[in-house]
């Protein structure tokens, strides 16, 4: 018998009201973009999406009974199916006015971040020049590929972006040695630096704030519901946002600003002066080994010597002296190979004492320049004075580490030169740029005398202009007032660039150690104006390479003008 008609009703009045119902009715599905950008986004080895941003939307999904679909592939394969309306988010998406009329982005940041260049461990690239004629990867329709577009325009460099899907392929690229660098943001460049042997440098850029993303066309009320969660995560230390944050870059995240500002600033400068200890010592060895080496050569000239005189008795004693001849011989032997050992050990050492020095150096200048940005929140005027100087002193220690590499490599005979056609006044106007802020910031007059015609000439224009730099930078650096003057002129084989000053001078009896490595001229000189003693030996002993020669004269209290004469052409080696 069938129940009457207002049973049915009734049934299904309590089905529709059951608290199964509604959750079914409540559920909506939600369709996520994943791609590779592990500590970030990403999956796991079993193929589980893992990630900050994972963690954040499942964490929002289990308030809101959300059930999430996740869709994965490339990051352009993601921009794309977002732009269609075939996912409903796309996570760890940059803010940029591009983006803004592509997409729909929340207000509140999940992330902040940039963008940081990495190359194989002991690399040559320590600057942004130096990437100049180099190829370096980038990940496909990236804001770091459109970031640095930009930036190679703006330097009218010549740079060859070779762009891949993902930043595993782009790092694989640098340590496979098709490309020379490849650019990443901080977050897989940290996690994934040693598995691929790579090194990071100085060169940071663009600092971006990361959201999530939805279609431009949604009326779904998704990126609202994120940002009020990311609100109530953030004031709660112990929300799963810090925790995420702890677990995927093993770092102490902090809500509250002032505390995190304070425990920033003095561990920064708790590094700094461990740094500069390490340098301290850094100097204490090289002078020990330059002693050690000094007594060897005054062992191997007495033993020379000694031998000198066996040799003046030879014809007399052959016979009686075989003997004591071919231990005097053996005596040599040790000498030198005690000569060559101490010289691979002070090699060795500085090599590593450089990376384990430059790498936290490049990290307190990157989040000094971050935290100057105000991209943590505004600063007061003492705290800025103070970071400034903790950046200032950073980049002083990471300069002096950089001229002891160079004058060890030098001394090694590790450093080519490569013989090229360029334009020598494109050159000289590149260097002469550089040091112009700092020429204008003390009020002197920078001049260059420069054939009009476009000259060229063939040597290595990177060599050329590092010593170019580094004598206007002297020059500058002492010149209190008046001029500062760079002149080049040309004959058939040889080319003459000389840097004029009305500077203090150098006293006669100083000219003779100018350009000694680790002597500089006056104590309380020193003192006054900051310097490693390694920049005008450098200068020399490149010129040295370069075929040619430099030179200097002065006159005490008027001023000095330093001289490079350089060959047509370098003999590179074989």
């Amino acid at each position: 018998m069938k129940p009457p008609r207002s049973s049915w009703l009734v049934l299904l009045f309590v089905f529709l009201g059951s608290p199964a119902s509604r959750v079914a009715q409540a559920a909506e599905h939600v369709r996520v973009g994943i791609y590779e950008n592990s500590p970030k986004v990403g999956l796991s080895e079993s193929g589980n999406p893992e990630g900050i941003f994972v963690d954040l939307i499942e964490a929002i999904a289990a308030k809101e009974d959300w059930i999430l679909d996740y869709v994965p592939g490339t990051w352009a394969e993601g921009l794309d199916r977002l732009a269609k309306g075939e996912i409903d988010l796309m996570p760890d998406v940059a803010l940029t006015p591009t983006r803004e009329n592509q997409f729909r982005l929340h207000r509140e940041p999940v992330l902040s971040d940039w963008f940081q260049v990495y190359t194989r461990r002991v690399s040559d690239v320590r600057s942004l020049l130096d990437l100049n004629g180099k190829r370096v990867s980038v990940l496909e329709r990236s804001i770091q590929q459109e970031a640095f577009e930009k930036i190679i325009a703006g330097f009218d460099m010549n740079i060859r972006l070779v762009t891949f899907p993902d930043y595993r392929s782009a790092f694989a690229a640098v340590t496979n040695g098709d490309v020379d660098a490849v650019i990443v943001n901080r977050f897989f460049g940290n996690s994934h630096i040693r598995e691929y042997q790579l090194e990071d440098t100085a060169v940071i850029f663009s600092p971006t704030r990361l959201f999530f993303a939805a279609p431009k066309n949604s009326t779904r009320p998704l990126l609202e519901t994120i940002d009020k969660h990311l609100a109530q995560f953030k004031k709660d230390p112990q929300s799963v946002y810090y925790k995420s944050l702890q677990r995927w870059t093993s770092e102490e995240a902090r809500f509250s600003f002032p505390l995190w500002l304070k425990g920033t600033v003095i561990g920064a400068a708790v590094l700094l002066v461990l740094f500069l200890l390490w340098s301290f010592e850094l100097k204490h060895v090289v002078k020990l080994r330059t002693r050690e080496l000094a007594n060897r050569n005054e062992e191997n000239a007495f033993l020379y010597k000694k031998l000198q005189q066996y040799a003046d008795d030879l014809a007399l004693r052959v016979a009686q002296r075989t003997d004591e001849l071919t231990r005097t011989n053996r005596e040599l032997q040790k000498a030198k190979e005690d000569a060559e050992s101490a010289d691979r050990i002070k090699s060795a050492f500085l090599a590593t004492m450089s990376h384990e020095l430059r790498t936290p150096l490049n990290s307190i200048i990157g989040f000094t320049g971050i935290l100057l940005q105000n991209l943590a929140g505004p600063l007061s005027d003492e705290q800025r004075k103070q970071l400034e100087m903790v950046r200032k002193s950073s980049r002083h220690l990471l300069a002096l580490i950089n001229d002891v590499l160079d004058i060890s490599k030098i001394e090694a005979g590790q450093l080519d030169v490569k013989s090229r056609r360029f334009e020598v006044n494109a050159s000289i106007t590149k260097v002469v740029d550089l040091v112009k802020p700092l020429a204008e910031k003390k009020r002197l007059t920078l001049r260059t005398e420069i054939p009009p015609e476009a000259a060229m000439w063939e040597s290595d224009a990177q060599r050329c202009e590092q010593i170019l730099l580094n004598l206007l930078n002297n020059a500058i650096k002492f010149t209190e007032k008046g001029t500062v003057t760079l002149r080049a002129d040309f004959t058939a084989d040889s080319l003459r660039i000389s840097v004029a000053d009305t500077g203090i001078g150098i006293k006669p009896e100083d000219l003779c150690t100018l350009f000694q490595p680790f002597r500089q001229i006056d104590t309380g000189l020193s003192r006054q104006h900051e310097g490693t003693g390694l920049g005008l030996a450098i200068c020399r002993r490149l010129a040295l390479l370069l075929g040619g020669e430099i030179h200097a004269t002065s006159v005490w209290g008027k001023g000095s003008v330093f001289t490079l004469t350089l060959p047509m052409g370098v003999q590179e080696k074989p």
